[in-house]
């Protein structure tokens, strides 16, 4: 009897702890938005990624808190707290701050 109840938790552990490996994970919202940037007499607009614990938006500002990480063209920026400006694409990064830029034509996994 206990050799079974052992096996039987074992069991239990080998299939709950892998999904377990990153708690925050199922915490997390995903956003697409749209922005549209300027620089001189250059005009761009398109769509990225926003990932994070809690986002909202209100007019044309979209805020993040928690675990953030915005793709665009090849780099995901992450950060504790972000601010996305959609009326001229730009991003105000807080906290644990880093970019990663990635080989042109990689696949991002969302």
């Amino acid at each position: 009897m206990r050799s079974s109840t052992l096996i039987l938790c074992l069991t239990f552990l080998a299939c709950t702890l892998p999904a377990q490996t990153n708690p925050n994970a199922s915490q997390q919202k995903l956003v697409s938005a749209g922005y549209t940037a300027k620089s001189g007499g250059i005009v761009e607009t398109g769509m990225l990624a926003l990932k994070g614990r809690e986002i909202t938006t209100a007019n044309s500002l979209t805020k993040c808190h928690g675990d953030c990480e915005i793709t665009i063209h090849g780099v995901i920026l992450k950060a504790d707290e972000l601010d996305f400006h959609q009326n001229n694409g730009e991003v105000e990064a807080r906290g644990n701050v880093r970019v990663k830029v990635l080989p042109q034509g990689a696949a991002v996994a969302q």
